[in-house]
């Protein structure tokens, strides 16, 4: 293996950040749905071997980034009706519990300083009409309030759920996003308040909005 190493992947597992780097593609639609995933390529490109290729694609796979066909090998996968309809069965629960912890732990006196920053970024990005950043920082504003949760299991299981969320953001450009970042700042309020409660039902109402528009524009899509 060549000793020019780029990508910063001197400092990690080859594996892990080819598949963090991987994975960010897809996300970002660089890597589209249905294109093959080229290991030749991708090692010329990283300046590796095809081993940690090879290693990061189970990860890829598990978290339905990508999946392996007959005689085509990796490709990366479309987001179905069903695969968003799943994965906002499991965001009305485990986005409701972050957002209840992470306003108790604001009662408890955890500083919401942090979340406010990534709401402002948020409210800046809309203001700007850049749709790429809209969605990273509406990604990092619901990601803090994962970490304010304190709950280091919840995190764990809403980490490859959260991938998902973002490549979601990506595909709805054309939703409403002055109404999200509202709901986004109503929700920010009632868990640096504290209230436990309140903000539990606004979660849920958020996730539920979201689902109602993602599986509006979904059937469109498919229609067209």
């Amino acid at each position: 293996m060549a000793t020019d190493v780029p990508l910063g992947l001197a400092d990690q597992s080859l594996s892990v950040k080819i598949y963090e780097e991987l994975r960010e593609r897809i996300i970002e639609g660089t890597l589209a749905a249905g294109e093959r995933i080229r290991e030749r390529e991708l090692a010329a490109e990283f300046n590796v071997s095809r081993i940690p290729i090879r290693e990061a694609m189970p990860r890829l796979e598990a978290e339905g980034f990508i999946k392996t066909l007959p005689r085509r090998g990796a490709v990366v996968t479309e987001m179905t009706l069903n695969d968003v309809e799943e994965l906002f069965v499991v965001r009305s629960s485990l986005e409701v519990l972050a957002a209840k912890l992470a306003a108790q732990a604001c009662a408890g006196g955890a500083s919401s300083d942090e979340l406010f920053a990534r709401l402002a970024r948020a409210e800046t990005a809309l203001d700007a009409g850049d749709d790429r950043d809209i969605a990273g920082a509406n990604s990092a504003l619901h990601e803090e309030i994962l970490d304010l949760s304190g709950n280091t299991l919840l995190i764990g299981l809403m980490g490859p759920i959260n991938g998902r969320v973002r490549r979601l953001f990506r595909l709805e450009a054309e939703r409403d996003q002055r109404v999200l970042c509202a709901e986004h700042r109503e929700l920010c309020h009632a868990i640096a308040d504290g209230n436990v409660e309140w903000a539990g039902a606004l979660a849920y109402a958020h996730v539920e909005h979201s689902r109602v528009d993602s599986l509006r524009l979904m059937r469109q899509r498919l229609e067209h």
